[in-house]
């Protein structure tokens, strides 16, 4: 791990996490143990309790997950803009479009990763981003909150599902809006033009501020077309007029305090589809040598046309590749006489493919497992460099044992097999060797305090974020099925979207989505202190072909579940003409009903931890009736009843909405 971003003096370097799901609190702060080994690292769950505790450790990263969305984001990083310059942003988000990466240039004070994330890619984002490589001014896209502009905020919004508008003001008295509508880009106006045009103008804006308001009801659409779209056209015109356009790939600089030395040294072509792992890798190699000369490729097929223009001295490839798996490449390098000779390491995840091509193909001399650190990959290149091409004289052995790689089921279920090939080639083959990364340092957490409990809860997480711990955990938890599924009552605090009424103005169907991520569970009898535990966090729901819920997990969670403040009206946003019976009626943003959903479960199933602690709850609906109560403590058959028609779950398969409608009469 390089040296961090210089701190105050007698500060330790520092990293504060935002996430308010306890499990994924606790495995990301543990991932970060491994990749941030020297910093402090600090966990809060929302970003007013990340506001003062910025004050107090002057984080050099944010880490904020913004699944679910986070309304108040952009006056919160205005004035984190304001109070940390220095520091950078990782922000966790669901649904950003890929083509994001190569067309936004920079400096930018947010950086991306997508979620559900694979560790690796995770890792080599947190490791780029507390590097010392970069200053703003050489053009690389890792900027600091300093340098927070419209393509951090705008994606943001998007992926926040906002609807609201940003007030931007720039130098020269210049201003304008954007205005977002469900998360998507609806209209703009700046000075005298209005729609895209409008658009284009504020994104070349330097050191704009931004203000956030509620969107008026009549304001106008100017904007079509969904967010990607327009976003990524706003991008590339914006870029188009700027003075001096940044690469899509950055280059690496060094230090300021000593000129770098021309880059006349080897040459080496680096293969990978995240954009965040090609920048630290450049950093990391950049740094031990300034003089290597680093070119590199998203894809496949663009990497092997940049070795065969270049004809490097070494390729670092990743098996999993968007066009070509890894073993078609070396396949393809190994078939040009040209490139038959350049040796190449293998970095990969997929480690039983990439030690599978190692065996197959002459040409791969060593391979590393992803996630690693900068100090065993540049130690492994500077090996491999110094052996220079491939000779007649080498002689293959069987690949070593792989390092120790984070257990991901579905990125094995998705690795592609090898390939078979005719090419055949007069090289003798090389030894593979394998890189095992020496143990860690692990530094003090500090988490903000929780209530007790009277036993350590571990819920049970996607493997995409689980960190394996020594002894390896069985394959699949134990899972204890009950007798006869006790009955209990699910309380879920909820917020209208819109409603249907009638032409008698009557309530006939509700569209409504969870308030917090959080529900409660009590005895079906309701009786004071049977509540099963302090609160659950809702997990995946599986639906039947009638659109609902078939199953449903919860996950134990030491939070009490959020108690709603229960509203019974709600400020009109749109109003639209359903057909001849019906009105549709949509709440305004922040001034939306509140109210309680009751419904009846019974616990089909227990799934149970390695340690034999509840891990998860399987629920299953009896039936399709629930009650809608203004009453947060509502947990027996007081308020209306109304029939569940249809549960819509979002990327994660999670509770989105619920459609209900009424049964009266």
């Amino acid at each position: 791990m390089p040296a961090s971003l210089e701190s105050p003096a007698g500060i330790a370097p520092s990293v504060l996490l935002v996430e308010e799901y306890d499990a994924l609190s606790a495995a990301i702060t543990s991932a970060l143990k491994k990749f941030a080994p020297r910093h402090r690292i600090r966990a809060v769950e929302s970003l007013a309790h990340a506001e003062a505790a910025a004050a107090e450790m002057s984080p050099q990263l944010f880490i904020i997950d913004f699944d679910p969305p986070r309304s108040d984001a952009p006056e919160f990083l205005e004035r984190m803009r304001m109070a940390h310059p220095d520091a950078r942003l990782l922000a966790i988000v669901s649904g950003i479009p890929r083509e994001l990466a190569v067309e936004r240039y920079g400096p930018n004070a947010i950086h991306f990763v997508e979620k559900p994330f694979e560790l690796a890619d995770f890792g080599a984002a947190v490791q780029a981003l507390l590097g010392p490589w970069t200053k703003t001014a050489s053009g690389d896209s890792r900027g600091t909150l300093r340098d927070l502009n419209l393509r951090d905020l705008i994606p943001l919004q998007c992926l926040n599902t906002a609807t609201s508008v940003l007030k931007i003001s720039a130098a020269n008295q210049r201003t304008g809006e954007i205005h977002f509508f469900n998360g998507q880009i609806c209209h703009a106006f700046a000075a005298h033009s209005s729609g895209m045009s409008a658009l284009h103008e504020m994104m070349r804006w330097e050191n704009a501020r931004v203000e956030e308001i509620p969107r008026p009801i009549d304001a106008p659409r100017t904007i079509q077309g969904s967010w990607p779209h327009v976003f990524l056209e706003a991008l590339r015109k914006s870029r188009a007029k700027a003075e001096e356009p940044k690469p899509s790939v950055p280059v690496p600089s060094v230090a300021e305090a000593t000129k770098a030395p021309a880059a006349t040294g080897k040459k080496i072509v680096v293969i990978d589809d995240t954009e965040m792992l090609l920048i630290f890798v450049e950093d990391a190699l950049a740094t031990a040598d300034p003089t290597l000369q680093i070119v590199t490729a998203f894809t496949g097929s663009e990497g092997v046309r940049r070795a065969e223009v270049t004809m490097p001295d070494l390729v670092l490839l990743d098996y999993s590749l968007p066009d070509l798996p890894g073993d078609q490449v070396c396949a393809r390098l190994l078939a040009n006489e040209a490139t038959a000779r350049i040796p190449i390491v293998m970095m990969s995840g997929h480690v039983p493919e990439m030690l599978a091509t190692a065996e197959k193909y002459e040409n791969v001399v060593a391979t590393i497992a992803k996630p690693f650190l900068s100090d065993a990959l540049v130690a492994l290149v500077m090996e491999t460099l110094a052996k220079g091409t491939l000779s007649i004289s080498r002689k293959k052995e069987s690949a070593a044992s792989a390092a120790p790689a984070i257990s991901d089921p579905k990125r094995q279920e998705n690795g592609r097999k090898p390939v078979k090939t005719d090419v055949q080639k007069e090289i003798a083959p090389t030894p593979v060797v394998t890189v095992v990364p020496p143990p860690l340092p692990i530094p003090k957490v500090e988490t903000m305090p929780v209530p007790p409990v009277p036993r350590e809860i571990r819920p049970a997480e996607p493997a995409l974020y689980d960190v394996p711990p020594a002894p390896p955990r069985p394959a699949a938890p134990a899972r204890l099925a009950t007798a006869n599924g006790s009955a209990v009552m699910l309380g879920l605090g909820m917020e209208v979207i819109s409603v249907q009424l009638t032409p008698r103005l009557q309530i006939d169907t509700i569209r409504a989505k969870p308030t917090a991520s959080t529900l409660s569970l009590t005895s079906s009898s309701g009786t004071a202190g049977e509540n099963l535990l302090a609160g659950f966090e809702i997990g995946s729901v599986e639906l039947d072909p009638r659109g609902l819920i078939k199953t449903m997990r919860v996950v134990p969670t030491r939070r009490q579940a959020n108690l709603i403040h229960a509203h019974n009206g709600f400020a009109i946003n749109d109003l639209a003409l359903v057909n001849e019976n019906a009105i549709e009626v949509t709440a305004k943003m922040g001034a939306a009903m509140t109210m309680q959903l009751v419904a009846k479960f019974k616990v089909a199933g227990v799934e149970l931890s390695d340690q034999f602690e509840v891990a998860q709850l399987i629920l299953q609906p009896e039936g399709s009736r629930v009650r809608v109560s203004l009453d947060p403590q509502s947990r027996g058959p007081s308020g209306t009843e109304f029939e569940t028609v249809e549960v819509r779950l979002d990327s994660s398969a999670r509770i989105a909405e619920f459609v209900l409608n009424s049964t009266a009469g």
